[in-house]
């Protein structure tokens, strides 16, 4: 089996509002419409350029990080500046729980768990004051597992999951975290949970988690992951109900735990974002469903992605549209950007087509 690449594994580290009780109203900087963003993409001059020349106004970073401390206000000032000089807001940038704070959610261990969590409340009380206001963040165990990546048109190669490719051996095999039951998983993260989202609502920081990738059988390398059924993203809005607790929505993870997602995906995005509880859409298509898919671009999955975006607009969503995990190509130089640049102007035509 092939492991993930450092590209899927820096998504997998990573990567409004309340429930139907009631909260704060949407908003965002584009007039209430949808916009096309990335997470994706350095800070440089030329990468910025580049994200100009495709239409990007929005964009997330990973931003300098301390041991100890977090954050340091100046720092994020700076880099906020920065892509404000290119006409890039800042928004869901990384806050780095699975890769900087294993005793949250990877081991569940106290009281180094409680120091870790006091850093991360001060990494959002640091970004409000530094202009953010909002972020995403990722409560798994297990990073993004993929097998072999597969060939899709004109030479493009994509991320794919067949479980029946995976030995039973393997499947079985512990990590450092050793056995983490549903129950376990939950526990880490409500105390989390019951922790950050009080300051996250103190600091107006709209927090986003993302969903586990890929879905996998129950006790899949010692882990039941909590957050790709339906049932599960329930448990989790209810737990804290505030319109600043919602999710990172990656349209493709959860996808990958239906039996048929051209079916299933529309009414689980009715579900959340008439609740005000998406801040965020990773805008991926896949072929196949639960255990056994291959990602693909936009306009060739399973998934009528004008229905998807039609979707969410019709809940009243206005924040980004993010292509996520895009295919790469040996005929690219730049590897990923002609995918990139598809993807880009695909979305915009796709916003323009569901607003008329």
């Amino acid at each position: 089996m092939t492991k993930s690449d450092p590209f899927e594994q820096g998504l997998a580290a990573g990567e409004a509002a309340a429930s139907a009780a009631g909260g704060a109203s949407q908003s965002s900087s584009n007039g209430g419409r949808m916009y096309v963003r990335t997470q994706s993409f350095g800070s440089t001059d030329p990468e910025l350029r580049f994200l100009e020349r495709c239409g990007v106004r929005h964009k997330a970073v990973v931003f300098p990080f301390h041991p100890g401390r977090g954050w340091d206000l100046d720092e994020l000032i700076q880099v906020r500046e920065h892509h404000e000089s290119f006409g890039i807001t800042l928004d869901m940038s990384s806050l780095p729980i699975y890769e900087r704070f294993p005793n949250i959610i990877y081991y569940g261990k106290s009281p180094e768990r409680d120091r870790e969590i006091d850093i991360v409340c001060e990494m959002i009380r640091t970004a409000s004051r530094a202009g953010i206001d909002s972020l995403r963040y990722n409560t798994c165990v297990l990073p993004i597992d993929r097998t072999e990546p597969e060939e899709g048109r004109g030479g493009f190669f994509h991320t794919a999951f067949r479980a029946e490719k995976i030995p039973a051996e393997e499947q079985a095999k512990l990590t450092d975290a050793g056995r983490v039951t549903a129950e376990m998983h939950w526990e880490r993260i409500a105390y989390l949970l019951e922790r950050m989202i009080p300051v996250a609502e103190e600091y107006k920081v709209r927090m986003g988690n993302s969903q586990e990738d890929p879905a996998t059988p129950p006790g899949y390398r010692g882990v039941d992951k909590v957050l790709n059924d339906f049932e599960g993203m329930k448990r989790f809005i209810e737990i804290q109900r505030s319109p600043y607790h919602g999710w990172n929505f990656c349209v493709g993870s959860v996808a990958e735990g239906l039996k048929d997602p051209a079916a299933e995906i529309c009414p689980i995005i009715e579900y959340f974002g008439s609740r005000n509880t998406i801040f965020l859409v990773h805008y991926r298509n896949i072929i196949g469903g639960q255990y056994s898919f291959r990602e693909s671009l936009p306009d060739e999955g399973d998934m009528d992605f004008h229905l998807v975006l039609k979707a969410l607009k019709d809940t009243g969503y206005c924040y980004g549209i993010d292509p996520d995990h895009v295919p790469w190509t040996d005929d690219d130089p730049n590897r990923s950007y002609q995918s990139y640049a598809y993807c880009f102007g695909y979305i915009n035509a796709m916003i323009q087509a569901v607003y008329g």
